[in-house]
């Protein structure tokens, strides 16, 4: 048998999406539903203020999305608006909103109705992935893959059902959805930054995958440049200008995002942490970590020992 066209063979993916699913799971994304409302008559409502990515799903009817960025849009049935840093917005029935106060008033009209979800993650005061990201992103239904429409509908089913489960289901679904929305703004945005700029150049994407998946390994700017395939004068250019950031900058923010989920783990020691990540000298990690999450690692590790009990 050809073991190639074998049926169980995994599907093959671009390289930039393996590390992106990779930085996903690192990250520790967390995602659910809210609210799903059915509306008529006169209503606005926003979810910004909860400092998390929100997102709103037009599951029947029609809406306007209200931003500080240009004029009002109209989204249908089907199209998906997802508000990554948690911009002010508002959704309402019609183009000219009623002063910026929130209702959810009846009233005669015709019916819409809206999935409205989080995105958020777990670890990491730094997300490059999220970095990444416009303050707004809409995918129209008739431009995104049809599995995220298929997805969306399926979210706005299973949030009706009290099925045994359904809520393990939703929130996996939601996650689900994230990842289909940074792929479709990947594949559709002609001047990524940040991370997805990043991930866009062959050189750049090389060394990023070494850097996340092997993090403890000595990263020298000569090592790294030598991977992308550049002169190291040029390769640190290029990354600054991309990411928005310097190659060891962004080494060090990645090495301590993982410190920081091991130091959750009360067995595991800051000395231990510290060696994980690429550190010999503990005092250095100290210092770094520090630096980066504004707090000294044996706070956080004695915090998530208190938290848990240990």
């Amino acid at each position: 048998m050809d073991m190639m066209n074998h049926p169980l063979m995994p599907i093959m993916r671009p390289a930039e999406d393996d590390l992106l699913s990779f930085l996903l799971g690192a990250y520790q994304i967390s995602a659910g539903v809210m609210a799903t409302p059915s509306l008529c008559g006169a209503w606005q409502f926003g979810t910004f203020g909860m400092r998390r990515a929100t997102f709103h799903y037009i599951g029947a009817g029609e809406a306007w999305l209200h931003t500080r960025q240009g004029e009002p849009r109209r989204i249908i049935a089907g199209d998906l608006a997802v508000m990554p840093h948690d911009a002010w917005h508002l959704l309402a029935p019609e183009r000219e909103l009623h002063g910026e106060a929130m209702t959810l008033g009846g009233g005669d009209g015709p019916y819409t109705t809206i999935l409205c979800g989080y995105f958020e993650f777990l670890a990491g005061r730094f997300n490059p992935i999220l970095d990444a990201l416009p303050d707004v992103i809409v995918v129209p239904a008739d431009q995104g893959e049809p599995s995220l429409r298929q997805l969306g509908n399926l979210l706005m089913t299973e949030t009706g059902d009290e099925r045994l489960g359904s809520g393990s289901v939703i929130n996996k679904l939601a996650d689900s959805l994230f990842v289909m929305v940074v792929r479709h703004f990947l594949n559709t945005c002609h001047d990524p930054r940040g991370l997805l700029a990043g991930l866009a150049d062959p050189g750049l994407r090389r060394v990023l995958d070494g850097i996340h998946k092997r993090a403890a390994e000595d990263w020298s700017l000569e090592r790294m440049a030598k991977l992308a395939g550049m002169s190291r004068t040029t390769f640190a250019q290029r990354f600054s200008d991309l990411l928005g950031t310097t190659p060891n900058e962004y080494l060090t923010r990645w090495r301590m995002t993982q410190a920081e989920l091991m130091l959750r783990d009360p067995s595991t020691s800051v000395a231990q942490a510290a060696n994980r990540v690429g550190y010999e000298d503990e005092s250095a990690f100290r210092k770094a970590f520090k630096r980066i999450h504004g707090t000294a690692p044996g706070a956080i590790r004695r915090w998530f020992r208190d938290k848990l009990g240990r």
